[in-house]
C-alpha cells in the first residue's frame, strides 16, 4: 500500500476561471478527458483532485504525478492538446498553474517549467497557460 504522505513527487494546481455560460460544455469535455486518461492516472499519479474554488465558475485541479516524464508523454498526445485547447475555449481568462516541488526532490520543477506563458500546453487565442 502507498502512503498518503507524498514528499518525493511534485504537484500543480490550475486555476480555470469559466465562463459562467460555457461551464456545462468545459464539464463534459474535462470529463472525456479524464475519463479517457483514467487508467493512465489510477496508475501514474500519488492522488488527483478535481472540484470547485470559492468563486463558483472557478475550477481547480490538483495532481501529483510519480514521474514527470509521463504526465508529459501525455500532454504530447495530439488528444490531450485537442481537449486543452477546448477547455481554455471555454474560460473567461488563463488558466494558471501553480508548482510545488515535493520536499524531498530537488527544485528543478522550477526549471523545467519556468514562470510566464507555458511552453508545454496549447492555447486559445487570447486564452493560455501561465506557470505561476
Amino acid at each position: 500500500m502507498s502512503s498518503k504522505i507524498v514528499t518525493g513527487s511534485n504537484l500543480f494546481v490550475s486555476r480555470f476561471t469559466l465562463k459562467p455560460e460555457r461551464k456545462a460544455e468545459f464539464m463534459g469535455i474535462f470529463d472525456a478527458l479524464r475519463e479517457g486518461a483514467g487508467p493512465l492516472m489510477e496508475a501514474q499519479t500519488n492522488f488527483v483532485f478535481y472540484g470547485w474554488g470559492r468563486n463558483p465558475d472557478e475550477f481547480v485541479a490538483i495532481e501529483s504525478w510519480k514521474d514527470e516524464a509521463v504526465v508529459n508523454q501525455l500532454r504530447g498526445t495530439d488528444e490531450f492538446k485537442s481537449a486543452v485547447t477546448a477547455l481554455l475555449d471555454c474560460c473567461a481568462s488563463s488558466m494558471t498553474m501553480e508548482m510545488f516541488s515535493g520536499a524531498d526532490l530537488t527544485r528543478s520543477v522550477f526549471e523545467l517549467y519556468p514562470a510566464g506563458p507555458s511552453r508545454v500546453h496549447p492555447s486559445a487565442g487570447p486564452v493560455s497557460v501561465a506557470f505561476l
